[in-house]
């Protein structure tokens, strides 16, 4: 009785496909929740992790940020690693973890390898979208950097100087970035946040995590957005390459205006 006179109340507000019955409790959930509100069950009947899972997940999670960050911060803060040979061994490394983890559960990761429900339109409207955002991005970032650092974060003007060094500078910035932190942020550590907190808890803190391992205060502001769209796409696309092409774009969009620039 208590089931039918919460499912009207609901019924009320909101259309009740946009809900579903608790696979432990019976109370009425939001249809995308992986847990219920009521008795805290993981709705996901395949894997129902307990206590010491969810520690080794947490764990594995640190690892792969902790191993990541350590990479980065060598690579900012320590002035010897500033070279063009050294940047190539520290991008080899950070894709390397990235591959490395996303391995670890290979058999629901490789799924979002998988394009299913591909749409020539959908493509073409996030590679429109990051065209635009990467131009707003790429002035107002430029300008802050001179007005408040008074400095310009450019790379060697002898890269740019010849087609080889271009190429080197989109391959390093846009396509290297784009495939293998959509795999370790979208691909390995967001599924892995999913079996442990919701949807939304999960695309929210991979996020701000793939924010704060650039290492750039100033630009956090397009950092977390940037990281949500690609969360949140990645978790109703059910792929990661709308996300890799969207981040690609984006980047290599940031190049062509810094070359254009230049």
């Amino acid at each position: 009785m208590n089931y039918l006179t919460e499912k009207e109340e609901i019924s009320n507000k909101e259309e009740i496909s946009n809900y579903k019955v608790c696979i432990n409790c019976g109370k009425l959930i939001k249809l995308n929740s992986n847990f219920c509100i009521h008795c805290g069950k993981n709705q996901k009947i395949d894997f129902q992790p307990n206590s010491l899972t969810k520690i080794s997940l947490i764990k594995l999670a640190a690892l792969f940020y902790g191993l990541t960050l350590i990479i980065c911060l060598i690579s900012k803060l320590v002035p010897q690693f500033d070279t063009l040979p050294w940047s190539i061994t520290i991008d080899f490394s950070l894709a390397v973890i990235s591959i490395i983890f996303f391995s670890l559960n290979w058999k629901e990761n490789k799924e979002l390898l998988k394009w299913k429900n591909f749409s020539i339109i959908k493509l073409f409207t996030f590679v429109g979208i990051a065209i635009i955002c990467s131009s707003i991005v790429n002035y107002t970032v430029g300008w802050l950097n001179i007005v408040i650092y008074n400095k310009n974060d450019e790379y060697s003007e002898l890269l740019r100087s010849s087609y080889f060094g271009i190429f080197i500078l989109i391959f390093f910035n846009a396509i290297i970035p784009a495939i293998f932190e959509e795999l370790g942020f979208r691909g390995y550590l967001l599924s892995n946040l999913l079996k442990i907190t919701e949807v939304d808890q999960a695309v929210y803190v991979s996020s701000f995590l793939f924010a704060i391992i650039h290492l750039s205060f100033i630009s956090l502001f397009w950092l977390i957005p940037f990281a949500l769209l690609l969360g949140f796409t990645r978790i109703k696309e059910k792929t990661i390459w709308y996300g890799v092409i969207f981040h690609f774009t984006f980047n290599c969009t940031s190049e062509i205006l810094s070359l254009i620039k230049h």
